[in-house]
């Protein structure tokens, strides 16, 4: 796991914690999902989200970990497993959101929670892929992880990553 996470959701090193998501997390989440998307989506969808954050943390086809730092809760991630298509017995994971607030980085937050988020891809044998989008702001993180992207589309400022987390043998 990364940096002061211990794996089992407890605190390790510096206080930090990792652990899932819960409905009582959605006033604390709210104002961290409003400053991770204040460039780029308008005011409404985070009112959807608050609606929509109870239903999504019981749902086991997504995964919302928030990380705690000394109790206070800093970041979060969100991810969903789309299932497999009808030609397929496997599915592809995609991670939505991974953010640390500004004011808490540097303590191993960002990368507890993607290890969060690759580890409960790959626990779930039905996922292959786990995908998501970054801006440029957060390509030196991912670079650190040892993970690069690439932009498929000129007109999006977005690069796309690709991790392959399950392969199901085919004996």
């Amino acid at each position: 796991m990364g940096d002061g996470d211990t794996g089992d959701g407890g605190t390790g090193d510096g206080g930090l914690r990792i652990r899932p998501a819960t409905t009582a997390d959605a006033d604390v989440l709210l104002p961290l999902f409003a400053a991770h998307r204040a460039a780029d989506e308008p005011d409404e969808k985070v009112d959807r989200y608050r609606e929509r954050l109870g239903s999504l943390v019981e749902n086991h086809a997504h995964h919302i970990v928030v990380a705690e730092l000394d109790g206070r809760v800093i970041g979060y991630a969100a991810a969903q497993d789309y299932g497999p298509a009808p030609h397929r017995d496997w599915s592809i994971a995609r991670m939505h959101d991974l953010w640390v607030s500004p004011d808490a980085r540097g303590h191993g937050a960002g990368t507890a929670l993607f290890e969060a988020v690759r580890s409960w891809a790959e626990l779930d044998t039905r996922v292959r892929v786990l995908e998501w989008q970054s801006l440029d702001v957060a390509a030196a993180f991912y670079r650190r992880l040892g993970l690069s992207g690439e932009h498929v589309d000129e007109t999006d400022p977005r690069e796309r990553y690709e991790l392959e987390v399950h392969l199901p043998s085919r004996r």
